[in-house]
């Protein structure tokens, strides 16, 4: 919800944002000699101990530094602009960030996803402003008009990790804070509606520097301090999740449309169910070190079944209301999902992808559905743990199980 006199800042503020959705290396809808886009088609997760294999530094790499608790983006002097910008586009997809903003009278800490054709997906902090984010969108560079953008309120974004997550298909996109729903945004929306392949980007940068606008000095918060420099925002963990297939996204006209977009060896849309269920199992919190959807993964990673074989609601993909943990044995793998009221920070870097060749999974595996609510009584809970083991549908455990008890029986009549 907008506070009083939000429309004003938005205004400078636009001009900000659309300083990102002006800005294009070649424009497919100008030119038809653009290159082709990079395509993830698969889903991974990211904890920034270590420089990513995802990302890389689109300035002042100096200045972004990476540990145990994930990678730091300081803005230490003047003309400072670091960030980090993906080496890949998604064609619609989920993202998920858990992500503690830059303080600073003047600071912007950024989060957004762009296209080639201008459009455009934003989060944004205000280092001054303690109790708000904002988020915005634009469509092919469009900013005759400034009222996309909105504030949320927020709990000390600048000393707090919090869990923001965009969620972007071809008919609607949805902002979440810590699993709640901020605000959507349908995809006949009158001022237009990104729906391009896109890239990601995140770092800090003074928008408060002398030299620019003055109303977006003001939108941030006034004149940068840069004595009271640097200014670092942090970024624990990322999971990303791209809804298409392919080796690369082109456009096939100048229309801007989403249908217009090819994918090479690969289908628009062609992952989403895939890709809910796989950013699901990453968001609760699986341990296990790596995620391949292929009949060999099952053999490879007992530690994480389940993950292509069981479908989780969209209505429960949130890592702020669900943790899952796995564990195994010599004698047994479990995987456990509980209730939980703080967003879930993974400590691991997992990638999952999609090779239908290797595939083996059935249908009927790939119909079984967790949601929620069947976590709010111990006999659901019960049927959730052991309905799916290493990819078996519930009938072949139960058969397995009755053999088992048989063949003890046996043994104790002999």
């Amino acid at each position: 919800m907008m506070f009083p006199g939000a429309e004003a800042f938005l205004f400078a503020g636009l001009l900000l944002s659309g300083a990102h959705a002006q800005t294009s290396d070649c424009n497919p809808l100008k030119s038809s000699k653009c290159p082709s886009d990079p395509a993830l088609g698969a889903t991974f997760a990211e904890d920034f101990k270590t420089n990513s294999t995802h990302f890389t530094p689109y300035a002042h790499p100096e200045r972004i530094s990476y540990s145990d608790d994930g990678v730091e983006i300081t803005l230490a002097q003047r003309y400072d602009n670091p960030s980090l910008k993906s080496n890949f586009y998604i064609m619609f997809g989920r993202l998920e960030v858990q992500l503690k903003a830059a303080p600073g009278r003047g600071v912007v800490s950024s989060f957004y996803l762009q296209s080639d054709d201008l459009d455009e997906i934003d989060l944004e902090w205000i280092g001054s402003d303690t109790t708000e984010v904002q988020s915005n969108y634009f469509s092919k560079g469009n900013t005759t008009t400034y009222t996309r953008g909105e504030f949320h309120g927020v709990d000390r974004p600048q000393e707090v990790f919090h869990n923001y997550t965009i969620d972007w298909t071809k008919d609607s996109l949805t902002f979440y804070l810590d699993g709640d729903i901020l605000r959507t945004i349908n995809s006949d929306d009158p001022q237009g509606y990104p729906q391009s392949p896109m890239f990601v980007v995140t770092g800090v940068w003074a928008g408060g520097d002398p030299d620019n606008a003055a109303g977006t000095i003001q939108w941030a918060g006034g004149e940068t301090d840069y004595s009271a420099a640097p200014y670092s925002m942090y970024i624990k963990s990322m999971i990303v999740s791209d809804y298409s297939t392919g080796s690369e996204y082109v456009y096939s006209d100048t229309s801007g449309d989403w249908s217009s977009i090819t994918a090479v060896d690969g289908e628009i849309n062609g992952r989403y169910d895939e890709g809910v269920e796989q950013f699901s199992m990453l968001s609760l919190g699986s341990e296990a070190s790596s995620f391949q959807s292929s009949s060999s993964s099952y053999d490879a990673l007992s530690s994480s079944y389940a993950r292509h074989s069981t479908h989780i609601s969209s209505s429960a993909i949130s890592s702020s209301s669900l943790q899952a943990r796995t564990t195994s044995s010599d004698s047994k793998s479990t995987l456990t999902l509980t209730k939980s009221s703080s967003a879930s920070s993974s400590s691991f870097t997992s990638i999952v992808e999609d090779d239908p060749k290797n595939s083996t999974t059935s249908e009927s595996e790939k119909s079984s559905t967790l949601d929620t609510g069947a976590l709010d009584s111990s006999s659901s809970a019960s049927a959730l743990r052991t309905s799916k083991v290493m990819g078996l549908p519930a009938v072949g455990l139960n058969a397995i199980a009755v053999t088992l008890f048989l063949s003890f029986l046996g043994l104790i009549a002999l």
